[in-house]
């Protein structure tokens, strides 16, 4: 969810001047659309969005891949490609993705959490990322227990070398914000500072998929609080970003992040599911796709989507200063920065 603001930060006024569009007939492209590539991943993250592990069942080929959405890139005025997953580097396929992607001079970023960036450390260099967000979820021994694999610290340390190495112009060292590791956050500033990360940003944990099953992990009220007060005091030394999941700060954004927040979702940008399913966002909820890349093209689902997010006739959807996918699920963490949001509060005395 995160590196999607981070690339279309720069825009985040776009979503109320494209209400005006809306009402006129006129959709702009978007900045940034996500794939989901594959549900396929080799670690069992008790904070993963989804249920990341085996391949799903008519996940999109390799042809479906270029021509149902690198292709409708093209069409969309060539928004940043951004690849995740499961493990995206998993997909035996993707450097073929990538090279067309590069062929088609379409931009792509990814979300990996690291250990098999070795492998594809010479389509890194060829076709370097704009973006590459590597997951790090504490100190060594915290982030290999979380992740359950001895040595996935030291990989995602190689791995942010790695892809630096190789010319992406911006490293980020993605942390998701847990109950177990919000008090541990201190200790991995030595490590980030050490890095070839160019930035930190902070996630937070949404309880989608896995997570679902796991709410006890998600961070007190007096945590989050705790945290952002920490981001906050981090900026004078590091480039530290507190992700989309938070929502806005108001008028104190730019002690938090780089630009002002806006939600994107289905305004900005979008996410297309192993499926082929487009979705607002990272969300599970397939209530909420808005059409099959495999039944219709992108640029059309685009066009023509989203309606909800793009009006102001919906209180959730529409509200451009919260985090949709959390809001919906009741976990607003804008009291974090001072807000009195009661269904965060209340949830304290249940988590």
């Amino acid at each position: 969810m995160g590196i999607l603001h981070r690339l279309f930060g720069g825009s985040v006024f776009r979503a109320s001047e494209d209400r005006w569009l809306q009402r006129l007939g006129w959709v702009r492209p978007p900045e940034a659309v996500q794939w989901i590539s594959s549900s396929v991943c080799d670690l069992h993250c008790p904070h993963c969005y989804s249920h990341a592990g085996r391949k799903g069942k008519n996940e999109l080929t390799t042809h479906e891949a270029k021509h149902r959405i690198i292709d409708e890139l093209v069409r969309l005025d060539r928004p940043t490609f951004v690849i995740a997953g499961g493990e995206a580097l998993l997909r035996p396929d993707f450097g073929e993705i990538v090279s067309y992607a590069a062929e088609r001079r379409v931009p792509w970023a990814i979300h990996t959490h690291g250990g098999h960036v070795p492998k594809w450390s010479s389509v890194f260099a060829d076709h370097p990322p704009v973006m590459a967000a590597i997951s790090l979820d504490g100190p060594r021994e915290l982030h290999d227990r979380f992740r359950g694999r001895a040595g996935s610290f030291d990989r995602a340390i190689d791995a942010m070398r790695i892809v630096k190495e190789a010319g992406c112009p911006e490293v980020v060292a993605g942390t998701t914000i847990t109950r177990q590791n919000a008090d541990h956050l201190i200790d991995l500033v030595p490590t980030i500072m050490d890095s070839a990360a160019d930035s930190w940003g902070f996630h937070l944990m949404t309880p989608e998929g896995r997570a679902s099953e796991h709410r006890e992990l998600l961070a007190t009220p007096a945590q989050l609080r705790r945290v952002a007060s920490l981001a906050r005091r981090l900026r004078s030394i590091l480039h530290v970003e507190l992700d989309n999941e938070w929502g806005s700060a108001g008028d104190d954004d730019c002690f938090y992040r780089d630009a002002p927040f806006s939600c994107g979702a289905g305004r900005i940008s979008c996410v297309v599911s192993a499926t082929g399913e487009v979705m607002p966002c990272t969300t599970t909820d397939l209530d909420e796709s808005q059409g099959n890349v495999r039944g219709e093209r992108l640029s059309d689902i685009w066009a023509r989507g989203f309606d909800a997010f793009r009006k102001e006739s919906d209180a959730i959807e529409a509200d451009c200063d919260d985090c949709w996918l959390n809001t919906r699920h009741g976990h607003s963490c804008r009291s974090a920065f001072g807000y009195s949001v009661p269904s965060l509060v209340e949830s304290e005395a249940v988590l």
